[in-house]
């Protein structure tokens, strides 16, 4: 949907919500599933295992080297997503804009003008598995506990893309989408028949 497409043909619904709000979902959201990835991390490891990681001697060198991988992959995964937005939004490349949301402190790439609602998930759905999903699997191949402590951080940044991909599943695939970085959530654009 080009931006400057006639207003009058679509139905616009917008969902607001302040950075402290969508923080506490975002929160409320990642609190069960970091507890159900500690279950299944210490289902095939022991206990010995994660006092052994935090009491060992590079265990600063390793929080050090691990905060440089949560970064390249935080970095990967938004290249990834700007690229794939960028390839559903008319403008390109152009129609991409990267910021820091200075409430969360959290790198962010968006579409400055709306995509289909379908294809706007996927980009959420690729985010989501290359800086929420991948390095909790790296975490359990590898087995340290360092490693999963690691991939709740990248989960982190992932939290507000997976908060919208759940509220965009209830809106239909032939709408647009276009989020936003803070307090206006997204707008749907849904075409009047």
């Amino acid at each position: 949907m080009p931006e400057n497409a006639d207003k009058d043909k679509y139905n616009i619904t917008e969902k607001f919500m302040t950075a402290k709000k969508a923080n506490f979902y975002s929160f409320l959201l990642m609190f069960p599933l970091y507890a159900i990835e500690i279950a299944i991390y210490l289902l095939r490891r022991d206990y010995a295992n994660i006092f052994a990681a935090v009491f060992k001697t590079t265990f600063l060198l390793e929080i050090l080297i691990l905060a440089v991988g949560v970064f390249i992959i935080l970095g990967a995964a938004i290249i990834a997503k700007s690229i794939l937005l960028s390839v559903f939004a008319e403008s390109g490349f152009d129609s991409v804009k990267f910021k820091i949301i200075k409430e969360t402190q959290k790198p962010y790439c968006r579409s400055t003008e709306p995509i289909k609602v379908r294809k706007y998930q996927l980009c959420l759905a690729l985010y989501i598995l290359i800086i929420g999903i991948a390095p909790y699997i790296v975490s359990l191949i590898i087995g340290d506990f360092i490693f999963v402590l690691a991939s709740f951080v990248c989960a982190y940044f992932a939290a507000h893309d997976i908060l919208l991909l759940i509220f965009l599943f209830r809106t239909k695939g032939s709408s647009y989408v276009l989020d936003f970085d803070c307090i206006m959530l997204y707008r749907i654009y849904e075409e009047i028949k």
